[in-house]
């Protein structure tokens, strides 16, 4: 008889619905495909497992309660299917029957970036590539990392004097039942090609409905070429969301944070623990929101938002956007340190308020707790 293991979930202080779970293991169980079985009812749950770590999505778990499982080899379909397509310099992913987004890398880029992101109704909620659309801001591309002075370098334009991200490897690239990992070591150097310092983007994206996708990133920034000087200034975002145009606050958007600041008058320059972007695309309305984790260094960030579309994490910024030089922000990484952030991206339907992001939030920062013996 396969070996079978007692997996229990605590759903805490929180309703969980298109929750990820990820928990590690003490062995590697050396199955090749793995099966959730709901004790109380019976219900067959798919799940992944990449050596020692067990992945899948919680759904209809009300807070205060335990769902207990059964897990074991086998195999269940997942309408959710994180698949990847891969051609040159560009990976497209798919979540089950639909096309999710592209993650491009090319070297003559200025850095990799994902675009499009397609939201409820496959319709595009980051902004597009065409010259009309992007005539203002080149540089917004889509959903990406950058930033405005390193080293008194500009990684954030597109100019001839600006520096690029280049991407050097793939550490991971594999798709799954639950979630697809792309996982990418990236160069920065400034115009001449000189180097300035590196970093490691993971990217976990999870098989989830259109109208909840998340994409989360653990990024590493890493002083290997000498000391890293990170200027004051709001040209920035640590992860960066440039919206399609029909959804922003000038158009028919809202920009809305943690503290209920609403559309760039109280957002622009604030701390918050997330910022979201709402708005109407061909009559649909859908949102995409940055949570910052409460582990991130100078938690919780400023946010570079603005009524134009742009919506990005800025930790460094904060003599500019307080007005006071006196409250300078710049940081010195020193050689052979490393600071590390994470973040997710959640993409769904309607207003913040609609998709009870605040409820959301705590699935990243305090996530349910899980038991397996």
């Amino acid at each position: 008889m396969a070996a079978r293991y007692a997996v229990s979930v605590d759903a805490g202080e929180h309703d969980r619905d298109g929750c990820p779970i990820s928990v590690n293991l003490d062995e590697d169980l050396g199955f090749e495909s793995v099966k959730l079985v709901d004790t109380k009812n019976g219900d067959t749950i798919p799940a992944q497992l990449e050596g020692k770590t067990l992945s899948w999505i919680l759904n209809n778990l009300k807070a205060h309660n335990q769902s207990n499982y059964t897990l074991s080899e086998g195999s269940i379909e997942s309408t959710t299917h994180v698949s990847f397509n891969e051609r040159e310099d560009a990976i497209d992913i798919r979540i089950g029957h639909r096309d999710f987004t592209t993650f491009r890398y090319a070297m003559d880029q200025h850095r990799p970036y994902f675009f499009p992101v397609l939201g409820p109704e496959g319709r595009q909620i980051t902004r597009g590539e065409t010259s009309g659309e992007s005539a203002d801001h080149v540089h917004h591309r889509s959903l990406y990392v950058a930033y405005g002075e390193v080293n008194h370098v500009d990684v954030w334009a597109e100019g001839k004097n600006s520096g690029r991200i280049l991407h050097q490897k793939f550490t991971e690239k594999s798709d799954g039942p639950i979630v697809g990992r792309i996982h990418t070591n990236n160069k920065w150097v400034n115009a001449d090609g000189d180097k300035l310092m590196s970093d490691i983007q993971n990217f976990r994206v999870y098989g989830l409905p259109e109208t909840g996708q998340i994409i989360d990133l653990d990024l590493t920034l890493i002083a290997d070429s000498g000391d890293v000087f990170f200027g004051d200034t709001k040209e920035g975002g640590i992860i960066t969301v440039r919206v399609n145009p029909q959804m922003n606050a000038s158009a028919s958007g809202t920009i809305e944070n943690s503290f209920g600041g609403i559309n760039e008058g109280e957002t622009w320059g604030k701390r918050a623990a997330w910022c979201d972007y709402s708005g109407f695309v061909d009559g649909t309305h859908m949102g995409v929101a940055v949570l910052d984790h409460i582990k991130n260094p100078r938690y919780p960030t400023y946010w570079h938002v603005r009524n134009y579309g742009l919506m990005g994490t800025n930790i460094f910024g904060s003599g500019t956007f307080e007005g006071d030089k006196n409250r300078d922000g710049s940081y010195t990484l020193k050689q052979s340190e490393q600071m590390n952030f994470r973040f997710r991206v959640y993409i769904h339907s309607g207003s913040a308020t609609d998709a009870n992001i605040k409820t959301k939030y705590h699935d990243f920062i305090n996530p349910p707790t899980v038991t397996v013996s």
